[in-house]
């Protein structure tokens, strides 16, 4: 197959997952995202210190979906905007970094919370509170904004490729901090604090410190809460694995002096099939909490049923009214 010919070829795959593939991702992750961010805003699960870390989690897929899908199917019937607007490439490169980490230690920090929930240590649980988490998160905020500020200093534009194309040393350092920050050490902490969680429910059990019965429901709420993160750090794991290769790929790559445009058309392909991997870990929480909490499905179908209250409550007065105010004809 000549250059040419396999360049046309990865550009048409590439232009029809897009076509077909991410509509439909950024459609349900949307919808998922925002229904997740009404259902943790309800009083029931907003009580819970984890729920408002998935809360956050929930705004960091948003605009992960919306930055990244977004401005691909832009591309499908325009020039693509990161090929031709280095600020555009680098603004999008940011925010779509700094959305897709701050989502990932969001969970992290959910993990930590519930490993401090479920510990025998009264100083450590107190860590576990709503108020803590509301302190916490800006934090987290503030320190990935510093963090990830070097994309938009050393991404650059090189053919049909946005990204950090000819500086060895800033190519090295930004594969080792994703690779660290987005892969390893989320999945370290997450994959560390579910052994110790489910060393302290053990622990519990077998000294039988049971919650009393006044407590049932939020303790079925906190077992509930540790399904649904114990779920996503499976599935985080998976989603991340095709990025992590391709990192290494794209380093190793960049100490190949003159590369040709079938091997740089390659590296946009793989960096795009990695890529679309990241986003089905927004695009299925929603699904994923629906299937694994039954109070997450239950506070889902009281939204649905005061929905259909609050229409009829406002169809049956203004048929009352229009019925009361419709003159009589002799």
């Amino acid at each position: 197959m000549s250059t040419s010919n396999l360049i046309s070829s990865l550009t048409t795959i590439q232009k029809q997952l897009i076509l077909y593939v991410c509509p439909l991702w950024l459609i349900f992750g949307t919808v998922g995202c925002l229904f997740n961010l009404i259902v943790f805003s309800r009083r029931p699960l907003r009580s819970s210190s984890c729920c408002i870390y998935f809360f956050a989690a929930s705004v960091g897929h948003l605009v992960t979906l919306s930055v990244g899908l977004g401005s691909l199917l832009h591309s499908l019937n325009n020039p693509d905007p990161q090929t031709q607007s280095l600020l555009f490439c680098k603004i999008r490169g940011y925010l779509f970094q700094i959305s897709i980490i701050l989502s990932r230690w969001f969970i992290a920090f959910a993990c930590i919370d519930r490993f401090a929930s479920t510990s025998m240590n009264i100083r450590l649980r107190n860590f576990a509170k709503p108020k803590i988490a509301y302190r916490i998160i800006p934090i987290i905020i503030l320190i990935w904004s510093i963090i990830c500020i070097h994309r938009l200093i050393f991404y650059e534009i090189k053919g049909t490729l946005c990204g950090i194309v000819n500086n060895i040393g800033a190519a090295f350092y930004h594969t080792a901090y994703v690779i660290f920050a987005v892969g390893l050490f989320p999945t370290i902490t997450m994959s560390t604090c579910a052994y110790y969680i489910r060393q302290n429910l053990a622990l519990r059990q077998q000294r039988r410190m049971q919650l009393v019965l006044g407590n049932a429901h939020h303790n079925s709420l906190d077992q509930q809460v540790l399904r649904m993160l114990f779920v996503q750090i499976i599935c985080y794991v998976i989603f991340t694995l095709p990025q992590m290769g391709n990192l290494i790929f794209s380093t190793i790559s960049v100490t190949i002096t003159n590369r040709s445009a079938e091997y740089l058309a390659i590296e946009k392909f793989v960096l795009f099939l990695a890529e679309l991997m990241l986003y089905l870990f927004g695009v299925t929480t929603f699904y994923l909490y629906t299937l694994t909490s039954r109070t997450f499905r239950s506070e889902l179908m009281k939204l649905f049923h005061c929905h259909r209250h609050c229409c009829k409550h406002r169809i049956m007065p203004a048929i009352i009214d229009s019925i009361i105010n419709t003159p009589v004809h002799n």
